[in-house]
């Protein structure tokens, strides 16, 4: 999972933000070519070219069989607070509220669901923009949240023998209840662990190959930190491109645990 912090001071973002605020219509839909979609390039750039919640690559190698065949996964704009929900219809052309996420992450996974914490005060329409300010979202937003902050990774086996890298919460929850049940919603919702007990149709089974994917990408990585052979583990890390990707920072601060017996 990747943190998107820099995006909004990335001269590239103020350039798309410039010309997004200047179009001469109130559509925003992503079909104008003014809409959400100006932004797609730079979230992108921040992103790595990487979907920010499961670090699908977006370089066509992850597709799946679908209804229509062969589906590879691309990269799409997400409205983080949806913009068909009854409670934030004026957020559907803020462009503080746009995601780049893979198209399974926003159309099937994530799709129209904006889960809260039960602290949150009730969700009401308005046109005040600090009514925002006391929500409690359950969904993990990479652009304000600190990924690091609710998340752990675990390299692991399941007993069906599928090796996987898979996340769960930093936290306990009676340490820190609402940051527990985002990351536990989270991963709940993307299906980012937990995965012998999925439903392995062709979503969840391209899930499960990117997840074992990832294990495959970093575990020999690990192993060499490990056992403190740091100039192999640096050539893994230079081949394998590992400065690419957010999974990497998890490993240097040390916020993984391997479950491999």
């Amino acid at each position: 999972m990747i943190n998107m912090f820099d995006l909004h001071s990335d001269p590239d973002y103020k350039i798309a933000l410039t010309s997004f605020l200047s179009r001469q219509t109130t559509d925003c839909d992503h079909s104008n070519t003014n809409g959400w979609n100006i932004f797609k390039d730079v979230h992108l750039k921040i992103a790595k070219n990487k979907c920010p919640i499961c670090e699908c690559p977006f370089d066509n190698s992850v597709t799946r069989n679908s209804n229509n065949g062969i589906t590879t996964l691309i990269p799409t704009m997400d409205h983080y607070r949806p913009k068909s929900s009854n409670f934030y219809p004026l957020l559907k052309c803020d462009h503080k509220n746009y995601l780049i996420m893979c198209s399974d992450c926003n159309n099937v996974f994530k799709n129209n669901q904006f889960p809260l914490h039960s602290s949150t005060p009730n969700r009401e329409i308005t046109l005040a923009d600090t009514s925002l300010f006391s929500e409690k979202p359950l969904i993990v937003n990479p652009i304000y949240d600190d990924v690091l902050d609710l998340f752990i990774l675990n390299f692991k086996q399941s007993i069906t023998g599928r090796k996987i890298l898979e996340l769960s919460p930093k936290y306990e929850q009676n340490d820190n209840d609402y940051l527990y049940k985002k990351a536990i919603e989270t991963i709940k919702l993307f299906k980012l662990s937990d995965c012998v007990n999925l439903n392995l149709d062709n979503t969840e089974t391209c899930r499960i190959n990117l997840l074992s994917m990832h294990f495959n990408t970093f575990y020999n990585f690990i192993i060499e930190l490990e056992n403190k052979n740091i100039k192999k583990a640096m050539e893994i890390f230079k081949n394998n491109k590992l400065n690419e990707f957010g999974f990497t920072v998890f490993i240097q601060k040390k916020q993984y645990r391997n479950l491999i017996p």
